[in-house]
């Protein structure tokens, strides 16, 4: 804590006396900033931002046209919420064309802010027609992308370590099949928003390459072909593919948003159909899908079929070879084949989903019904837990589903219903409303059934999973003068029946306060304060119990980035929690640390990223997460715990106009222990370290 101390003192020293000087515009700074503004507020170690960063390269390089922008361009930009979106097209629509960029400072729902990071993506100019679409236009305007990524943990861990083939034997899952490396190949071809044709290849770390377990080289193999935004043809795409319907409450593939500071972002913006190229293992659907634009209607259909990782129960044999699985207990979505284990749950079972959405659109008015066929090769094994009654355990199954949007002046309201045929419903309802240009308020109802049960559904809500919540949200976002900024919520829940670890219907609140300061381009900061009250179970001497207590969690964070001068960018971050567990224990945590982005003038094909942070939490309750910069297209968003240090640098160099070569070298130090990790990813010390190297080629 006093090295901590003496770092506070040393970072508001540091954030003195330097005067405004705007950066250059760049690519990487540009996406980065919005990167950042939206991951800022997610506690997840696992996200994935492919298609989002993709989007936003895409227009980095072709910004977007703002009078020529349909609905779906715009919400293509993370950082637009569905409520900007609706305005801007509003604004066109009724007041004509727009002359400059900071004509958006008079619609409802823009600041400063949001106009700055929009800037290097976006146009305004005369609203003529899309470029067109044929040979010669594809073959010179058409965008090739490949690279290759390299990355493994230095330090020995467990799972590698020799053996002999005796104790292997007696304990197979003892040790992983393949080496620490983890490998990631892609490449993508893109022909403004009307074609693209992509394949990805993976290997987790710990799985083999060729071999026994995997002859075909790599563990996982992606493609897709899309064409769309031509004629009648919206989308249409075979392969990969992720699917997106109203808010996510009957069917939602992909990264979804939920609470955070901005308040806006209650609302989800689905974009249908979007070709998928990541390397996630499970969030994907693979076949075909189309949606076809007839007049005022979209008519969106899927077909999904592939298969899936599950933990098996049961299997069947009809000639003594061929196995069947007739029950498994859960689906495994880690992606990992790395042990006789994990291989036997490896492609499982089959799912099969199909399925389609209409949806009317009349200017400010939509609203679409959909319905899904989902069903899978086996049964999940009879639930024991009582805390998972009404939870189905058969296939198949349909859902439908009803999703509307409609804005009336500076009111977008929004919601949708949800029924299984076999089971519950499940809907929600709100609104986001300007009540003038300095004041927004944003209201979400939610009530989802204990018997409602869509396996893709991803609405917001306190739980991971739609289903045993009834809950009332309602933020704020109000602009106190031009530098001052507040945003807030309240969110209040509870559910009806018992749930994993509360074996007692419970309920809770959460609230959050952010102040924010922007005195100058150059320079912002803000202070937040996030309090949540949740009942849940606990154990006494190790020993699971009935009973449940409140945890109360407390978060304090104290943030501030600014700008020296075109070279250098310093940011800063200090955060502290307290928890009080229903044990009756409390627990502390506290994190600082500093960035530092460097991009000199020469050697101008340079560009460097520091990180040094302290921290000192009292256990994993305690954590804290925050984004860390990384190499293109991977994400990081980690949990600092316990007490260490931990730092990291990247150094990107362009090597040509067409090529760039990027190393990120990652290590974590303990002071209070002697081992990291757990399991097969023990270390015998108090480092970790972790290596990427990525080559990108663009043509």
């Amino acid at each position: 804590m006093k090295i901590a101390a003496s770092l506070i003192v040393l970072l508001c020293l540091s954030s003195m006396g330097w005067t405004q000087q705007r950066p250059d515009d760049d690519r990487e700074g540009a996406i980065d900033q919005i990167i950042e503004l939206v991951s800022e507020n997610l506690e997840a170690e696992d996200l994935d931002f492919t298609t989002f960063l993709e989007d936003l390269d895409y227009y980095y390089n072709r910004p977007l046209n703002l009078n020529r922008a349909t609905r779906e361009d715009l919400q293509r930009i993370i950082l637009l919420n569905a409520f900007q979106v609706e305005a801007l097209l509003q604004h066109i629509q009724t007041t004509g064309k727009l002359k400059a960029i900071y004509e958006l400072q008079g619609i409802d729902g823009f600041d400063r802010q949001t106009i700055a990071a929009l800037r290097p993506f976006v146009k305004v100019g005369e609203a003529g027609s899309r470029p067109a679409l044929n040979w010669k236009s594809i073959k010179e305007e058409g965008k090739h992308e490949a690279f290759v990524r390299y990355q493994r943990v230095i330090e020995e861990m467990d799972g590698y370590a020799p053996i002999s083939d005796s104790l292997l034997l007696a304990s197979p899952n003892s040790r992983y099949f393949g080496d620490p490396a983890r490998i990631l190949t892609r490449y993508r071809f893109r022909y403004l928003n009307n074609i693209s044709i992509g394949v990805t290849a993976e290997k987790d770390a710990g799985e083999q390459f060729g071999g026994s377990t995997n002859p075909k080289g790599f563990d996982y193999y992606g493609a897709h072909a899309y064409f769309g935004n031509y004629g009648i043809v919206k989308h249409a795409v075979i392969g990969d593919y992720q699917v997106q319907i109203g808010q996510g409450l009957t069917y939602w593939t992909g990264l979804a948003f939920g609470k955070s500071a901005d308040i806006t972002g209650i609302k989800r913006s689905a974009r249908e159909i979007t070709p998928y190229s990541s390397a996630d293992e499970n969030n994907f659907m693979r076949g075909a899908a189309t949606t076809l634009k007839l007049g005022s209607f979209e008519v969106t259909t899927f077909f999904s079929n592939k298969r899936v990782d599950a933990n098996i129960t049961t299997l069947d044999t009809t000639d003594g070879e061929d196995f069947l699985v007739s029950e498994f207990s859960s689906f495994q979505t880690s992606g990992y084949h790395r042990t006789p284990g994990e291989l036997l749950d490896k492609d499982a079972i089959w799912e099969l989903n199909t399925g389609g959405h209409v949806r009317y659109i009349r200017d400010r008015f939509q609203i679409g019904a959909t319905g899904i066929y989902t069903n899978y090769s086996g049964n999940t094994a009879p639930y024991t837990q009582l805390y998972r009654k009404f939870e189905p355990n058969g296939s198949p199954f349909f859902l439908g589903g009803v999703d509307y949007q409609l804005m009336i002046r500076n009111v977008l309201a929004f919601g949708e219903f949800s029924q299984r045929f076999d089971g519950g419903t499940a809907f929600l309802n709100g609104a986001i409303i300007s009540l003038d240009p300095r004041f927004d308020i944003s209201i979400l109802h939610r009530h989802f059934d204990p018997t409602y049960n869509a396996p893709r559904s991803n609405a917001v809500s306190e739980s991971s999973r739609n289903v045993n919540e009834d809950g009332f949200y309602f933020g704020l976002n109000a602009k106190l003068s031009t530098s001052w900024l507040f945003k807030g919520y309240f969110d209040l829940f509870s559910f009806p029946w018992m749930r994993f670890q509360a074996q007692a219907p419970t309920k809770g609140k959460e609230y959050l306060a952010q102040l924010e300061f922007k005195p100058r381009r150059n320079f912002s900061s803000y202070f937040r304060y996030r309090f949540e009250d949740k009942y849940e179970g606990f154990d006494l001497g190790g020993q699971p119990t009935d009973e449940i207590g409140l945890r109360h969690r407390h978060w304090f964070r104290l943030n501030w980035q600014y700008t020296l001068n075109k070279v250098v960018s310093l940011r800063n971050r200090l955060e502290y929690v307290h928890v009080d567990l229903p044990e009756g224990d409390a627990q502390n945590g506290f994190m600082v640390y500093q960035d530092v982005i460097f991009k000199p003038k020469w050697p101008a094909k340079y560009e460097f990223k520091v990180r040094y942070a302290l921290f000192d939490t009292d256990g994993y309750d305690s954590r804290i997460y925050a984004y860390e910069h990384d190499v293109l297209y991977s994400f990081s968003v980690p949990a600092y715990y316990h007490r260490g240090s931990r730092a990291y640098l990247i150094v990107k160099y362009d090597l040509t106009r067409w090529s760039d070569l990027t190393v990120r070298v990652a290590q974590t130090f303990y002071s209070n222990r002697k081992t990291s990790g757990s399991a097969l990813n023990t270390i015998n010390g108090p480092t970790r370290t972790e290596a990427k190297v990525q080559l990108r080629v663009k043509f």
